[in-house]
Parts: C-alpha cells; structure tokens; sequence
C-alpha cells in the first residue's frame, strides 16, 4: 500500500485506478485515505485493540471536503489513536456519538426536558419553553450536549447583555437542564457549566413615567401609523407585557370588545386571565376591525410584529420632540439639556409600573391592580391565591376606566398633572353598588 504525507495537494492529486485503493499517512499511524474506483475519497483510521495476533479494525472519519479537510482529519485521527492507547475502542465512540447525535441533539433534548421536567415542577415554565425556543435552540440546533461546551454557552450569554433579566433567565433554565441531565438521567457525564460564574442578579427597576413624560408618549403614539401606533396605545391601556399584546387575536376578544380572554400560552404565570377593555382600548380595535379571526397586530396575516427596538427608537425620539416642544410652550429654556436628560431611559414594561403607580395614587386597592397585572405575589400568593378566586372584574374595569381618562386628559394640557383624588376610584365604586340596587 502506498504511503505519503497526505496533503489537500496530494489528495486532490490521486487518480481513480478502477480498483479500491488505501493511502496511508507517513506522519500519523494508521490515518489513511480510502480512494474508490468512481474515484471517490474518504478519511479512515486502521487500529488493532490488542496485540498483533488481533485483527486489524477500521473506522471511517469522513468523506475528503468540508467539513474533513486532510488536517482536520488527521486530528481526528490523532484522537482516536489516543483513545487506543487508553483502552478505548474507536467503534464503540462513533456509535456513542452517532447517539449523541440523535438522541442528544439540543433541541430534541430541550423540548424533552420542557415536557419531563419544567411542566410537572416550574410554574413558569411557559416562558422557559419561549426563551428556548426563542433564544437558546436557534445558537445550538441539532448540536449533542456533549458538544457543547462552557465557551459556547457564555458567547450565547454574553449576547444578552444588554437584556439583563432575559440573561439571568436564560442562565437558570441552561443551569437546570445540564444538571437534569447529568444528575437525574445520567445523559451527559459533567454540565459545562460547573464553573460558571452565575449570573448576577438584576436590580429591581424602579423606573415609571412621570405625568409630562406619560402626556409625550400618548401625543407620540397618536403619529405612529400602524401597526406599532395602535399596538402601543394597546400596550399602555390594558397594562398587559409585551409579548402578550403582540399576540393578541381578534378571537379572544368578546363581541361587544370590553372583555379580553387571555390564553395561558401568552401568559408569564401560565394561566389564563381575563381583562376588561377601557374605552380607549375598544376604541382602538374599532377603528382596526371589523374581524373576528387572525392575530390585530401583523403585517404579514400570518404572523406577528417584529422590530420593536427600531419602533422603540422612533417612539423616543417622538416624544423628545415633543417635550422639547412642550417646555419651550411654557416658556423654559430647554435649548442645551441633552435628549437623554430631556428622556431619561425607559423601557415598554415601565407602563406597567406606571400604571400600577397612577391607579395606587387614585386609591385602587393592591388587589385589584395585581389582579390587572395578572400577578401571582403578593395578596395573591400562598393561603390567598388558594383560596381567593374572585376575579376582580367589575373593579378591574373602573380601575381601568379611569387609567383611560387619565390618559385621554394628558393629551389636552400645556403641563401634564400627575393622577390625583379627583378620579377617586372608591367614589366611581359607590356609583356602581347604587346602579346595582
């Protein structure tokens, strides 16, 4: 059998002699090439794993192109020779990796650790099962476990730095499906995240939009065309996450639009919930309809919105504008004060905390605005999430109601007020009790 350093050069240079043919390495023992009479080329390593008296074996390692270039190969083989040397047998490795492969591809392996472990035991395990598939599966694929390695996952996570909470989130989901499948199914020998530094925890923001800041964005969300100028006057009136308004569906809504059945599949905690639409928000889906199927808020039919940062950028600069141009109305000399100063940052769940923050200083108790917000803390947690099924609607709709008024009130003012008694949720309550009587 020939022998020769095998080079991209010498490969691409062996001819098809009409009979199978073996190259064999001069530099690593038993790394070949195996050239066909159709001329095709193909990687191998010959090994015995005993003595001389045992027979000789042979392995493929791949065909002669990507991703097996003679060096790559060779490396290959250099592992493999490793493996005899301790004992190993290079048969028994690709049959292990060919499983691997199959059984412990990353995104199989996923939807099956979602199914065995994060229903039965996370409450939350609707948004893990997004954050997978949204954030995790897309950088791994069909990768094995094995494969995957400490460096691999901290590029995915250092992606995330400028979404803090979704790093942390990502982080604790990596953490306990590595251990799963280490500890509990024995799928994986050591998680590559052993030696990881956790990830640190995300301050709780305090961050709400002050009555003049409010006033700026519902004047900006008035010149923002669809889809993105409905969906946010959407997304300030029902105080609902992000994500669930933008899979909103003309379905969930009742006919008359002041009820919004919400599926438990765009839900944090999981459950369904149902909210009473304010004027503004049926107003709203009036002037989109009338349809009674199919998501509100896409430009495709088919599916959803995207571009939010993009939309989020324009939003601001909006609503700069017009803080700018407000102050300079009052006669303030805001000429020099830098955008940033003018806006401080915030973000699309900053509503939520600013809603919750107006309809507390309009005196809706803590329970129901967290019945709005769909929360599972705080007097909804424990004995009383248990045992308290009321739901809140008939003062989830005044409270809302009143949100609605607030905001309509600050597109027609020179200086936004902030929320006060004067919409006094328990007077609006009163009124209700004596209709009802």
């Amino acid at each position: 059998m020939p022998s020769l350093k095998i080079t991209k050069r010498a490969v691409d240079a062996l001819p098809a002699t009409g009979s199978q043919t073996f190259v064999w390495d001069t530099e690593v023992k038993g790394f070949g090439l195996k050239v066909t009479p159709a001329g095709k080329r193909t990687y191998v390593f010959q090994y015995r794993t005993g003595g001389r008296e045992t027979a000789t074996q042979r392995v493929t390692i791949g065909e002669h192109g990507s991703p097996w270039s003679p060096d790559a190969a060779r490396k290959e083989a250099l592992r493999l020779s490793g493996l005899v040397r301790q004992g190993g047998d290079p048969r028994e490795d690709a049959r292990q990796r060919r499983k691997a492969a199959v059984t412990l591809a990353f995104s199989d392996y996923a939807d099956f650790f979602v199914d065995r472990y994060l229903k039965p035991k996370w409450k939350t395990w609707r948004e893990a099962e997004r954050i997978l598939n949204r954030d995790v599966k897309p950088m791994f694929r069909r990768r094995p476990l094995p494969s995957i390695s400490k460096g691999d996952i901290d590029d995915l996570l250092s992606g995330m730095d400028d979404r803090p909470a979704l790093k942390r989130q990502a982080y604790a989901i990596l953490k306990k499906l590595f251990n799963w499948a280490v500890k509990t199914r024995g799928d994986i020998v050591a998680s590559p995240m052993d030696s990881m530094e956790a990830v640190s925890t995300v301050p709780s923001r305090a961050r709400h939009l002050a009555a003049e800041e409010l006033a700026a964005f519902v004047l900006a969300v008035d010149q923002t065309p669809f889809p993105f100028g409905p969906y946010f006057r959407m997304l300030a009136g029902t105080l609902q996450r992000r994500a669930t308004v933008a899979g909103a569906e003309w379905s969930q809504f009742s006919r008359n639009r002041e009820l919004w059945s919400i599926p438990a599949q765009l839900m944090k905690n999981g459950l369904d919930h149902v909210g009473p639409c304010n004027s503004d928000v049926r107003e709203t889906l009036e002037s989109l309809g009338p349809k009674r199927a199919g998501l509100i808020f896409t430009t495709t039919g088919s599916t959803g919105i995207s571009g939010f940062s993009k939309a989020k950028s324009t939003l601001d600069r909006r609503m700069t504008k017009i803080l700018r141009a407000r102050a300079e109305q009052r006669g303030e000399d805001v000429a020099d004060i830098h955008d940033s100063v003018l806006l401080p940052p915030w973000r699309f769940h900053d509503l939520r905390r600013t809603g919750v923050t107006a309809l507390q200083a309009m005196g809706v108790p803590v329970e129901v605005t967290e019945d709005i917000l769909a929360h599972t803390s705080g007097t909804r947690e424990g004995v009383a999430g248990v045992y308290n099924k009321y739901r809140y609607l008939p003062e989830k709709r005044i409270a809302l109601e009143l949100w609605g008024e607030f905001l309509r009130d600050l597109r027609s003012t020179t200086l936004a007020a902030e929320p006060h008694r004067k919409w006094l949720y328990a007077d609006r309550l009163k009124r209700l009790d004596a209709d009802a009587t």
